[in-house]
């Protein structure tokens, strides 16, 4: 093997490189590399290191307008679009475990707003900075919410839901925001005007980009595909209401290990759902999650996760494998109700799941949510 020294790197490469960093904690690591590497980046705009991706700022809708299928509004300054990244922390000298936080940093500063990894609630007491000599910090997830104001942890109310997506017009796309609102109507957003697609399925529940397609799920388990010129198509057959008796809980996608899922939330409530309703007021008991079997192009229940947790954020939902991160249990859901953090002990075969608050006697599962630096 041929020794190669990674100072000597042309600074063309070393740039085009830093270029293709993840975040300012990453351009960070990358410039104490040695001399040549912070060289490299020494014409980097301090006070916007990344350029090329889109930055995209919104004037909301007032409060007390309402959309109707034919009208559009222009909106007001205020809202804009945040994006919240997951970081998986570990100790440099020890990597097999790790712990996860969650920041919507300032990219202006560089500095960071550490939040609750299952919501945008910031974390009361934490550390103002991380020694990466001492720890290793690897993105591995990004959300987005359109807020109401710099400093709301809200999202606007035809925003419960947010994914970015390009919007062709013409020859050429351009940078826009999707998202499902508390009535369950799909909007979009421009920058500056703010618009309802036509209704296609009933009362929609959520919004993914998966694999460059955008998806999103309605409240009766049908899936349906947004292309890029915003039509709308249906995706697939629905779940199957047998599995359920008809009665639907709150659904939500999952993005895990290349795969799609939708995962199902039981309220204590089981009356038939109608549009609108999330059961925001039940009880949770439990959960189911699908995913497609590509033979039989149909959903078909999971009746294990294995090695796998799922994280329901109020942004995002994926998954991590639980061997990963300190005190994380496998074949479990991760979530938050009434503010509080829970997990799910799923189904292993003897008839019932296992809910979990987290108190001072529970507090292990809930460990990779809270570092021992912060």
């Amino acid at each position: 093997m041929v020794d190669c020294d990674w100072s000597n790197l042309p600074e063309e490469l070393l740039h085009m490189i830093a270029l293709l960093l993840f975040c300012v904690v990453e351009l960070k690591r990358f410039r104490s590399i040695c001399r040549s590497w912070r060289s490299s980046t020494s014409g980097v705009n301090r006070n916007n290191p990344f350029p090329s991706r889109p930055r995209i700022h919104f004037d909301p809708i007032d409060p007390s307008e309402t959309l109707s299928s034919d009208d559009s509004y222009i909106s007001r300054p205020g809202a804009f679009l945040s994006r919240a990244a997951f970081f998986r922390v570990t100790v440099s000298s020890s990597s097999s475990k790790g712990w996860m936080i969650k920041s919507d940093m300032d990219i202006n500063s560089g500095r960071f707003r550490l939040l609750n990894v299952l919501s945008r609630y910031p974390l009361r007491l934490y550390s103002e900075s991380i020694d990466l000599l001492e720890f290793t910090v690897s993105e591995i997830r990004e959300a987005y919410t359109v807020l109401n104001t710099a400093k709301g942890r809200s999202a606007t109310k035809g925003y419960q839901r947010s994914a970015p997506v390009k919007v062709k017009e013409g020859e050429c796309h351009r940078d826009g925001v999707l998202g499902i609102g508390r009535d369950g109507n799909i909007n979009y957003w421009d920058g500056n005007v703010l618009s309802e697609l036509k209704q296609m399925g009933d009362h929609f529940s959520d919004i993914i980009v998966h694999k460059g397609v955008t998806y999103v799920l309605d409240s009766k388990g049908n899936v349906w595909l947004i292309k890029s010129d915003l039509e709308i198509s249906r995706f697939g057959t629905s779940l199957d209401e047998n599995i359920t008796d008809g009665c639907w809980g709150d659904l939500r996608f999952v993005e895990g290990c290349g795969e799609l899922y939708i995962v199902e939330r039981l309220p204590k409530n089981t009356r038939k759902r109608k549009a609108g309703d999330f059961f925001h007021n039940s009880r949770t008991v439990g959960f189911k999650a699908y995913t497609m079997d590509e033979e039989l192009a149909k959903w078909i229940e999971i009746k294990t996760l294995g090695d796998n947790a799922f994280l329901m954020g109020t942004d995002t939902c994926f998954s991590v494998l639980a061997h990963e991160f300190y005190g994380c249990l496998p074949n479990s859901i991760y979530y938050t109700e009434n503010t509080w953090p829970k997990v799910c002990k799923l189904d292993d075969g003897n008839g019932s799941s296992i809910i979990v608050t987290m108190s001072e006697s529970s507090k292990s599962s809930f460990e990779m949510f809270y570092p021992s630096f912060v």
